[in-house]
């Protein structure tokens, strides 16, 4: 009688332990914020901008050529193995998701204009 009872219990308890492997593996991460960037006229977003970030955050950059000449532009995060990538043309668009590390303050640019570009401050304030 005793081995019938185990052997359900057995059953039930393998069920769960796999039921609770797929949903860890299954999971999956938060979401990434979405940051739009706008390049035009020598700057990102009229003013380049600073950002700011958690530790740990996802995001999720979408960075649009707006200029209406045809004057090309780049986009990279320095310290972030996010490289310039080739130029982008009026109309186009570059998306990018990346996880803020710790802490620091890391540069935005565009690769073909010097001064083009603003900062991304990551801490826990």
């Amino acid at each position: 009688m005793l081995k019938r009872l185990h052997l359900p219990l057995a059953a039930l308890i393998l069920a769960a332990g796999v039921g609770a492997a797929v949903a860890l593996r299954g999971h999956a991460p938060e979401p990434a914020r979405t940051v739009t960037m706008s390049m035009r006229a020598y700057a990102f977003n009229a003013t380049n901008p600073t950002f700011r970030f958690r530790p740990g955050e996802r995001i999720r950059f979408v960075v649009t050529n707006d200029e209406s000449t045809n004057v090309l532009h780049n986009f990279r995060i320095v310290g972030m193995n996010v490289d310039c990538g080739p130029p982008m043309k009026p109309g186009e668009t570059r998306e990018v998701t990346v996880t803020m590390p710790k802490s620091g303050e890391f540069a935005y640019t565009c690769c073909t204009h010097p001064g083009m570009g603003g900062a991304m401050v990551v801490d826990t304030k």
